[in-house]
């Protein structure tokens, strides 16, 4: 087993932080935000290392000491033996840090980089390699399509040898012919010092590719272990991304399959009478209406129904049930159901909460935050909007700035994915302000509730409320909201100013009697309990978030090497929705009719983005067929549509 670990910190290479500061001390994602090289200390501990030599050189004295004090300061890693080297010429090719610790070189030693995130589980593994004499081991990733800059990556050529071993025979960022990437994880041996001796000027890309020259370098592939570079404000953000999707583990979670459907007569008769049916079929990659099931299709075929009898009262009381841990209720909490869509609810929940004499904050970036503040408009209520520009993320600080600064402010309302962005908002951080201040939060989840990660009691959310047809992948008409225990006291005294849309009716109807005050879209509320049933035979919402990651990141890669942009970068996207900008000589109307003849509905922006750049939404029932037939599709008129528009350019340039 490795012992121990050396961490290269010299360099002072691109900014991703704060100004000055070590890119190595630069918090980077995480429930908290860690710097980096206290995620490396407590990973290579956990990993079994005991002594951990750490080079520094760009402020190298102002580093020793902060690595010493945050060590210190946590009581996890005052066991760890840590030594520093320093590395005089820090600005010369990062060889030298390693040449500079040659006296800590003496046994096998795990080399990693101060600026990377790297999966716990590739460590311990590599820590645990059996001994290979005077030969080190490289850490390959033979997925090259998981890169998030391929260009900026170290790439690998390998041989498979007689001893079932793979040998690295040549690692350089320009190679041609590479099999794998480097990830620049590395058990180096002492004979990796002989190696960088050999060259003028060694960086340790030039130092493994030496040593592999000679024959003294073999691979040890990921397996599929995540590992991300953090060298540029870029890929901090992706690297934010990912921990946010994998947390600090970097673990892909297992996905649940779905459960064998026993409506195989039912799918064949649908199918039958749609067949029948003089309408096309399209895939929906808009965020909803989204592809539903064959189950769910069944559910909706149900014998005539009337909503006041007990029987149907047993389907909502089911219904609040199942939508009760979605939401990560307590007991305490009620659900309440409406017929209608999610801006129903959102009428509902400002219009029912906002006392007499007393003010809304609406928070918007983006169109959906933008109509809270038209529906406190309208209703007249006293109202302050904090309107940031479309993409940039909701600060916090400013929400608690303006509750200081005025008492009267009795409501805060925002959204959590703001849909027509696909950006997350800080729900959680907005939550404790006001928890802590007193007015009441209301939060959208109608893109987000069954995917994305939203907790009402964890967050500290008063009203939250979604819709049906979204992430829960049963059909439009149903909306529904989670109402925390000290609403009411604080809405007792709000006359309705909605007559179908009056919070507290429908609160007495359903611990009265267990129903809806109004008729009810009586066949969506049977597909809403169905779609629930798939949710949890599925694996709940942590399974449904897995499927959703694996569809996002494989959509925006494709579309990543088509040309598009995204519009954000923030490491807040979604994991239902791509916005993105389309590529030069492609038109949005035409990419828009070009898919739909080709049977996919993408979606055309809102507002300011309407113009060049479109949606795609993974939310729904989308088999891995229907996402592979997409993505051909849309490289193809891709093709086409920039073929069509190089004679025009090339007119122009010449003009």
């Amino acid at each position: 087993m490795v012992r121990q670990a050396l961490v290269l910190a010299a360099g002072r290479g691109r900014q991703i932080g704060e100004a000055g500061v070590p890119n190595c001390l630069t918090p980077v994602g995480g429930q908290p935000p860690q710097p980096l090289i206290v995620r490396w200390l407590r990973v290579l501990q956990r990993a079994g290392i005991k002594r951990v030599g750490v080079v520094v050189g760009w402020q190298g004295a102002t580093l020793r000491k902060q690595i010493e004090a945050l060590r210190a300061a946590d009581p996890s890693l005052t066991s760890l033996e840590l030594l520093f080297f320093e590395n005089t010429a820090w600005e010369r090719p990062n060889g030298l840090s390693v040449l500079a610790a040659r006296s800590f070189l003496t046994e096998r030693t795990l080399l990693v980089m101060a600026d990377q995130i790297v999966a716990p589980r590739l460590i311990d593994r590599m820590v645990r390699l059996p001994e290979a004499g005077d030969v080190s081991v490289l850490a390959v990733d033979r997925d090259v399509s998981g890169v998030f800059d391929f260009q900026d990556a170290t790439k690998a050529t390998l041989q498979a040898v007689n001893d079932g071993a793979t040998r690295v025979t040549g690692i350089s960022k320009g190679l041609s012919g590479h099999q794998a990437l480097s990830t620049n994880v590395l058990v180096a041996a002492p004979s990796l010092l002989t190696a960088l001796d050999a060259l003028p000027e060694p960086s340790l890309t030039e130092g493994v590719n030496e040593a592999a020259r000679r024959g003294l370098v073999v691979a040890h592939d990921v397996a599929g272990a995540l590992w991300q570079d953090v060298d540029s404000p870029e890929m901090r953000l992706h690297a934010e991304w990912l921990l946010r999707v994998y947390g600090d583990e970097l673990a892909r979670p297992e996905v649940h399959g779905a459960a064998p459907s026993a409506e195989s007569d039912a799918l064949a008769l649908i199918e039958r009478l749609l067949a029948d049916k003089d309408a096309p079929r399209y895939t929906l990659l808009n965020p909803g209406p989204v592809m539903t099931s064959a189950r769910l299709k069944a559910a909706l075929v149900h014998y005539d129904t009337c909503h006041r009898d007990g029987g149907y009262s047993a389907v909502v009381r089911r219904l609040a049930d199942k939508l009760a841990p979605v939401f990560g209720a307590s007991d305490e909490h009620d659900v309440l159901l409406v017929t209608g869509s999610g801006t129903s609810a959102m009428e509902m929940a400002i219009s029912s909460s906002v006392p007499p004499g007393k003010k809304i904050l609406t928070v918007s970036n983006g169109a959906f935050g933008e109509r809270l503040g038209e529906i406190a408009e309208l209703h007249g209520m006293q109202h302050q909007r904090l309107k940031y520009a479309w993409g940039e993320l909701v600060k916090p600080a400013d929400v608690e700035a303006l509750l200081a600064a005025d008492p009267d402010i009795a409501v805060v309302a925002m959204i959590h994915h703001e849909t027509s962005i696909g950006l997350l908002n800080p729900v959680g951080a907005i939550g404790r302000i006001c928890r802590k201040r007193g007015p009441l939060l209301i939060v959208d989840a109608v893109s987000s509730l069954g995917a994305e990660d939203v907790n009402v009691v964890r967050d500290q959310i008063d009203i939250c409320y979604a819709s049906s047809n979204k992430c829960l992948h049963s059909v439009s008409g149903m909306a529904f909201l989670c109402v925390s225990p000290r609403v009411w006291p604080l809405i007792a005294s709000v006359p309705p100013r909605v007559y179908y849309l009056d919070l507290q009716r429908y609160r007495r109807y359903a611990q009265d009697l267990e129903q809806t005050p109004f008729t009810p879209a009586v066949s969506a509320f049977f597909a809403l309990d169905t779609a629930l049933d798939e949710l949890a035979e599925q694996g709940g919402v942590p399974a449904r978030r897995e499927t959703y990651r694996r569809r996002n990141l494989r959509i925006r890669r494709v579309l990543s090497d088509l040309g598009f942009e995204s519009f954000t970068n923030t490491g807040r996207e979604s994991l239902t929705i791509c916005t993105m900008r389309a590529p030069k000589g492609v038109q949005v109307d035409a990419l828009y009719e070009s898919m739909k003849d080709r049977g996919f509905i993408i979606y055309k922006c809102k507002g300011p983005l309407a113009l060049d750049h479109v949606q795609v939404a993974n939310m729904g029932e989308l088999p891995d067929a229907e996402i592979d037939a997409f993505l051909s599709a849309m490289t193809e008129v891709v093709a086409a549509a920039k073929a069509s528009a190089e004679p025009a350019e090339r007119k122009l340039r010449s003009v």
